[in-house]
């Protein structure tokens, strides 16, 4: 039997996080969720992860300055990413892809759409 794929979600949202975790979870991924930049890069150093979704504003931080790390570190370089944020405008949107996301999505946002 195949596992299922791991994604690690780091949003300070807690009421979102445990929203999109149960979706995901419903369509058969094993979600691990950090609220903090902190404990995001915790997670990743600890675990193997087969995608990341990322909030952008986080309370220590900004998911911009993870993207740049993860992209520059050889063991994270290729980890998808996805961006999940509530900075929608189009600029935005382009430093995000830029820096190194795969995917950039806004909130609000329909759960089917992820």
């Amino acid at each position: 039997m195949a596992l299922a794929p791991r994604l690690l979600l780091i949003d300070d949202d807690s009421r979102l996080a445990a929203m999109v975790g149960d979706y995901l979870r419903g369509a058969g991924f094993t979600v691990d969720v950090a609220a903090t930049l902190a404990a995001g890069r915790e997670r990743l150093h600890e675990g193997t992860y087969d995608a990341l979704l990322l909030d952008l504003m986080l309370p220590d931080g900004d998911g911009l300055d993870l993207t740049r790390e993860l992209r520059a570190d050889a063991r994270t370089r290729r980890l998808p990413l996805l961006m999940l944020t509530a900075r929608g405008e189009p600029l935005d949107r382009i430093v995000g892809l830029e820096l190194g996301a795969d995917d950039y999505l806004g909130k609000p946002f329909e759960p089917r759409e992820l």
